[in-house]
């Protein structure tokens, strides 16, 4: 079962990059909110990982309630 997540963070993300992480992104004029599924915390934490290699500073990460 997956956890849907909400991840902010500083710049901009584009569909390319949100589409290899499995997410979906909504660009905002200085940030952009990445929405989607994580299967675990393993994966959450891989996913940190990345945005951090791409350079991105995350501002906020929250789990969305469940449908």
């Amino acid at each position: 079962m997956s956890l849907h997540y909400e991840i902010r963070v500083r710049g901009r993300v584009g569909e390319h990059m949100a589409d290899a992480l499995g997410l979906a992104a909504e660009v905002e004029p200085v940030e952009t909110v990445l929405r989607g599924p994580v299967t675990d915390q393993e994966r959450l934490h891989e996913l940190l990982g990345e945005l951090q290699d791409y350079g991105l500073e995350l501002v906020e990460i929250r789990r969305l309630p469940e449908l």
